[in-house]
């Protein structure tokens, strides 16, 4: 399955919304049912510092939930990547 964020249709996440509109990478739908969905081919890849979002913002990106597999979290960088089967 393709990479996929959800994102709550709330003010404070709109930022990453409006910057993933902007990445040709990703597809971005909604919001549907109070959620945006944020799609890629391949990684989905975000920098906090280039959202405009404070830590505590940034850790509650996940909040409306993902398909496929976190490669990285830190601070300043998110990673989600195809879910791999075991």
């Amino acid at each position: 399955m393709m990479p996929t964020i959800f994102v709550l249709d709330v003010p404070e996440f709109l930022p990453l919304v409006m910057h993933a509109q902007e990445v040709s990478e990703l597809a971005v739908t909604g919001p549907r049912l109070g959620y945006y969905r944020i799609q890629s081919q391949g990684t989905i890849t975000l920098h906090r510092k280039a959202l405009g979002f404070k830590p505590a913002v940034w850790h509650g990106a996940l909040t409306g939930g993902l398909i496929g597999q976190v490669e990285h979290f830190d601070n300043d960088e998110l990673r989600i990547g195809e879910l791999h089967k075991s």
